[in-house]
């Protein structure tokens, strides 16, 4: 076992799934041969029941050894949604954290996707594969709403002591909800990007 091993079985436990190529981005972009080398490695960390591969898609899956996700849940489609826009903030810098599915508000309060710090600003995000109803999204943020008066917030780990910050919510999907007052939506990472930088 390499260090390098031991990171993509670390990384594959925190995005639940990972495609070949999404460990190619990761790990494989600047090696001549990166499909042949990834190949190699997952073949062995598989073979040696360090991993789980779906070989019934192309390119393969791979998941914890322990994962009790069946390789054709929706889970997988909305993990991977994760995972391309942890790839575009990592690629665009100023990426300081990423977290995915974070326990913040306990059960029945905020439970987002993703919690980030990029570019010295913190968010939470939501990757919205699924065509929420207008009613459902509006209950989804009041619960951020509820979560921002009740003040819980100020006291996570990367609060600053002198000057508490609520985590913009950044909605990334291709629908856009209408009423969503200070919500961030956008179709992509780089058109938030974008907006940023004309900031």
């Amino acid at each position: 076992m390499t260090e390098r091993d031991d990171a993509i079985m670390r990384d594959i436990e925190r995005f639940h799934c990972l495609s070949r190529d999404n460990i190619i981005d990761l790990y494989f972009s600047d090696i001549r041969t990166p499909v042949t080398c990834a190949n190699k490695v997952l073949r062995r960390l598989s073979d040696r029941k360090k991993i789980k591969a779906d070989r019934t898609v192309q390119p393969y899956m791979y998941f914890p050894i322990d994962s009790k996700m069946s390789t054709n849940s929706q889970k997988v489609d909305h993990f991977q949604a994760i995972f391309k826009i942890y790839s575009a903030m990592r690629r665009l810098g100023g990426l300081r954290q990423f977290f995915v599915e974070p326990k913040i508000g306990g059960k029945g309060t905020v439970e987002p996707d993703i919690f980030a710090i990029w570019h010295g600003t913190p968010f939470f995000i939501e990757a919205q594969l699924s065509n929420y109803s207008s009613d459902i999204m509006l209950k989804k943020i009041a619960r951020y709403e509820q979560y921002r008066i009740s003040r819980v917030w100020e006291n996570l780990s990367w609060q600053r002591k002198s000057k508490k910050v609520f985590p913009i919510i950044w909605i990334v999907g291709q629908r856009q909800y209408d009423g969503l007052q200070g919500i961030m939506q956008t179709k992509s990472v780089q058109e938030m990007y974008s907006k940023m930088k004309r900031a």
